[in-house]
């Protein structure tokens, strides 16, 4: 994928989001303070509206800043600081070969920002489930990345508003997770 096709991607989830705020909304009310849709519809309206750039990198730290600014909550320091992170790697274009690179980093910065770890039932979850099925040389589906967030119902948050529900969390999926299978099918469904 190249960076006018990440764009592409990258502001086509405004219209993801859009569709999606209410059910990131009900699921966010279920466990937390019900803001996430409307956060991430937010940011990625920004993106939508500010976000440019001629390489991968600019494309990736461009999203990143405009997220940081414009996401409320704490997914918007989340996201946008492992976006500026994605931009460092720093490729021509975003590969099969070189996704692997993109979702560590994202992994990473994830677990670095955000204090978290796997089974705590977080956004992390997602992308630590989304890094071991690339490890094992399989491609990302939108199929596989929703069982990955589905299978944050079965987990008691440990992290965030969510932990305040203790075993109450049980059973309800975590809406971060919900949100980062959309922005992982934007980051690989052209690779």
């Amino acid at each position: 994928m190249n960076a006018e096709t990440l764009l592409k991607n990258l502001k086509d989830l405004k219209n993801t989001f859009e569709a999606e705020e209410q059910n990131l909304t009900n699921l966010d009310r279920a466990i937390g303070d019900g803001d996430h849709g409307v956060n991430m519809l937010r940011g990625f309206k920004a993106v939508d509206e500010k976000v440019t750039g001629e390489t991968i990198s600019d494309v990736l730290k461009s999203t990143g800043m405009t997220l940081m600014s414009s996401v409320g909550g704490a997914s918007g320091p989340l996201y946008g600081f492992s976006f500026v992170k994605m931009a460092g790697l720093d490729h021509d274009e975003m590969t099969q070969d070189n996704l692997i690179e993109y979702i560590n980093t994202f992994k990473e910065a994830i677990a670095t920002r955000g204090k978290v770890t796997g089974g705590e039932k977080t956004m992390y979850d997602v992308l630590l489930k989304s890094s071991e099925h690339l490890d094992n040389g399989n491609k990302l589906t939108e199929e596989n990345l929703q069982q990955f967030a589905e299978d944050t119902k079965d987990l008691e948050a440990t992290k965030g508003r969510a932990s305040y529900f203790k075993k109450d969390s049980i059973g309800h999926m975590d809406p971060g997770a919900q949100s980062m299978v959309y922005v992982l099918k934007a980051l690989s469904k052209d690779v």
